[in-house]
């Protein structure tokens, strides 16, 4: 399951979390919490975030919490 984010939602620019939830699944989730989705793998949700971001520097980090979609 996952979603794109429309650009102009808002009015900054979009950054991501890469992790995992309490249950192991990966996600990729937008850091306002308007955007994610659940993926398969690891380099899935990368590919996802890095796609919405723009391909953009330091707009995705992987993290060691434990996320969880909004």
């Amino acid at each position: 399951m996952m979603f794109s984010i429309p650009r102009k939602a808002f009015g900054g620019p979009l950054r991501f979390l890469v992790g995992r939830d309490s249950e192991g699944h990966w996600l990729a989730v937008e850091t306002h919490g308007r955007g994610g989705g659940i993926f398969a793998d690891r380099g899935a949700a990368l590919r996802y975030a890095v796609f919405e971001t723009g391909h953009r520097p330091r707009a995705v980090r992987m993290t060691a919490k434990t996320l969880r979609l909004l």
